[in-house]
């Protein structure tokens, strides 16, 4: 996206490795939150959207909660691949085994979390502009 001469990018698909776009769906998701808090503080919000802001609140924290899980995890197995590099191969195995299970989990946690930040996201930027 364009606005001016500034070329806005979005973190999340600019990420070029799983674990980017999960750090980056976080810290979006961490940018969005601080944002809401402050739509939720201005007597001059309306109910309604307090409200809205709310639920999608309740909806999007679970799924960044699983995905800061899910990175943790992925990030502890990638280590555990790395250092078994040098190990025998049975104990490399187990290491890329276990690797590959935190990549699949870690994805899904990103698609999931992925739709319900996103549409946290839609609600504060109607308000914000």
């Amino acid at each position: 996206m364009r606005a001016g001469s500034t070329e806005i990018v979005n973190p999340v698909s600019a990420a070029r490795t799983l674990d980017q776009r999960a750090y980056a769906l976080l810290h979006s998701y961490a940018a969005i939150i601080e944002e809401a808090t402050d739509i939720v503080r201005d007597p001059a919000a309306p109910m309604a959207f307090k409200r809205a802001l709310g639920q999608a609140e309740r909806i999007a924290t679970p799924a960044a909660e699983t995905l800061e899980i899910a990175i943790a995890a992925y990030v502890n197995a990638r280590a555990d691949f790395e250092a078994a590099t040098s190990e025998s191969q049975p104990t490399l195995e187990r290491a890329a085994t276990g690797l590959t299970i935190a990549a699949r989990r870690l994805g899904e946690a990103i698609a999931a979390a992925q739709t319900p930040v996103t549409e946290l996201e839609e609600l504060v930027r109607a308000r914000t502009g």
